[in-house]
C-alpha cells in the first residue's frame, strides 16, 4: 500500500457534498484502500472557468492504496457525475 493525496473538485451547486465524499471513500475501500484523512476546503472561486463553472467545492483526501489500483480509481472517479476534476499524487513514504 502506498500513500496518496487527491484533490477533488466537486460541483459547487451540488446539494450534498458529504454524500459525494462518502462515495469517494466507498470507491477507495472497494479497491482495497483506506482513507486516512479528508480536509474540506469548501466552496471557492475557480481561477478559470471549467465546463462553464466559475465556482467549485474543494476537498483534499489522503489515502493508502495498492499501486496497481490507482488507474482504476481514477477511472471510477471520472464516471461520477458530481466530480468536475480530480488529481491523484503519490506521496513519499515516511
Amino acid at each position: 500500500m502506498r500513500p496518496y493525496e487527491m484533490m477533488v473538485l466537486l460541483e459547487a451547486d451540488l446539494e450534498d457534498h458529504s454524500a459525494e465524499l462518502d462515495g469517494i471513500k466507498e470507491v477507495v475501500a472497494r479497491l482495497g484502500g483506506t482513507v486516512d484523512k479528508v480536509d474540506i476546503w469548501g466552496k471557492r472561486r475557480l481561477a478559470y472557468p471549467i465546463e462553464k463553472r466559475t465556482e467549485g467545492y474543494y476537498a483534499l483526501t489522503y489515502f493508502s492504496l495498492d499501486p496497481t489500483q490507482q488507474k482504476e480509481l481514477t477511472r471510477l472517479l471520472s464516471l461520477r457525475s458530481g466530480i468536475v476534476r480530480n488529481l491523484v499524487i503519490r506521496l513519499d513514504q515516511e
